[in-house]
């Protein structure tokens, strides 16, 4: 048995030095998932006609078009996505870029493109892996769950806004939501440019989706590569519910308001 001893310690020391490297009760990236490269070369050939403009020969965000986009197109090469529904810090879905694919980004140049078919925005998908090795090194994460949504009630309502301000939510999007908070000039994104935070007050539709569970994903996944983090560590899931009855009480009129049973504000 004890031959054996130098074999078996070879095999599990791979895995105990990546279980030693990883934080304490943070979980493993996921194993990654080979690219396809039929499908990825398909999507070249789509990427190269559509999307070559924008986000440049390499994926780096820095096509002819882009000195004249605010904000800048998405950098591939670094894997960072905003709209996701795996945790803060890990790779999307393919279902995630593929909701931004077919519905676009609302208040961007990125409009939909569902018009290219199922086929065609899956095969881009995977050409757009090619750009950063993260894909040949870590798995998506695992999306969230979404919790059973409480009733949207004035009750409803009026937790979010305990958790708007607990969470000092107003520093960014500002007292009544409108995007103009103090911390504003401070704000910029992983590239360096100035980001401006969303005004809650102007439009139901958001950049990660107009639907009220897009709005909850944004809350626990919070926007890579942006000021905007994630609350998954410091609100409950059904915390999430009432953060978005809240915000969306800001998009109505005084009058509303006030039949709601609640003022907007710190």
């Amino acid at each position: 048995m004890n031959r054996w001893k130098p074999i078996l310690l070879a095999a599990l020391l791979p895995a105990a030095l990546a279980l030693a490297q990883t934080p304490q009760g943070e979980k493993p990236p996921n194993p990654p998932k080979p690219i396809d490269a039929a499908r990825a070369a398909r999507g070249k050939a789509v990427y190269e006609r559509y999307c070559f403009s924008c986000h440049g020969e390499h994926g780096d965000g820095r096509g002819y078009s882009a000195q004249w986009l605010d904000p800048r197109p998405r950098d591939f090469t670094r894997a960072i996505f905003k709209c996701r529904s795996t945790p803060s810090g890990t790779l999307p879905v393919d279902d995630d870029l593929m909701r931004t694919l077919t519905e676009g980004l609302y208040h961007t140049n990125m409009v939909s493109w569902e018009v290219l078919g199922e086929r065609s925005l899956r095969d881009v998908i995977e050409y757009i892996k090619t750009f950063s090795p993260r894909w040949k090194e870590e798995g998506p994460g695992d999306p969230i769950q979404f919790v059973r949504e409480p009733a949207d009630d004035a009750n409803s309502r009026k937790k979010g806004q305990q958790l708007w301000n607990s969470q000092a939510c107003f520093n960014c999007h500002g007292n009544t939501g409108k995007g103009d908070g103090s911390s504003v000039p401070t704000l910029f994104d992983d590239w360096g440019f100035h980001i401006t935070p969303f005004d809650f007050t102007s439009s139901p539709h958001r950049k990660c989706g107009k639907g009220d569970k897009d709005l909850y994903r944004t809350f626990l996944t919070g926007m890579n590569g942006t000021p905007m983090p994630s609350f998954a560590d410091t609100i409950t899931a059904e915390d999430a519910w009432h953060l978005v009855h809240f915000l969306k009480s800001l998009n109505v009129s005084s009058t509303e308001q006030k039949i709601f049973g609640f003022s907007v504000g710190k």
